[in-house]
């Protein structure tokens, strides 16, 4: 399981030309669900996103975490991390699981963020979908399950 995490000061799903979902300040979750990933990955990255320090605290820059924060996440399933790019002008994206697997362990994702982080606004899976932010920093994080 892969995850892109960008801290924002706002965020905004577009589709069909109508905003779908959008938050203010918080985190942008992009992530991608691999094959052989299980709801283990879904667990450990789910906290691990929670409970990473990227938000500016008392204690100076990337001092809190979300979980100790009022701010809020914008999940967005997005297969193409999982993009094999060091070989040729084409993009490979066998190691990311089929669409059928792939959002049986996203809406588990959610669920389980949900359960522990409850600002939680969110993408529409398979969807096409034009994503405005602002970044905050810049601040971006890349995690592996």
């Amino acid at each position: 399981m892969l995850a892109t995490v960008q801290r924002v000061s706002s965020a905004k799903i577009i589709i069909d030309n109508q905003t779908f979902s959008s938050i203010e300040r918080g985190y942008l979750v992009f992530v991608c669900i691999e094959v052989n990933d299980s709801f283990e990955q879904v667990k450990e990255m789910t906290d691990k996103i929670i409970n990473f320090r990227m938000l500016d605290g008392p204690k100076g820059i990337t001092s809190r975490s979300l979980k100790d924060s009022n701010e809020e996440a914008l999940i967005v399933s997005q297969f193409t991390l999982a993009a094999i790019t060091n070989k040729g002008t084409k993009p490979s994206f066998h190691k990311a699981a089929k669409p059928d697997e792939a959002k049986l362990l996203y809406d588990k994702f959610l669920i389980e963020f949900k359960s522990l982080f409850p600002k939680v606004k969110e993408g529409k899976f398979g969807a096409f979908m034009e994503i405005n932010l602002v970044n905050n920093g810049p601040v971006t994080f890349n995690f592996k399950t």
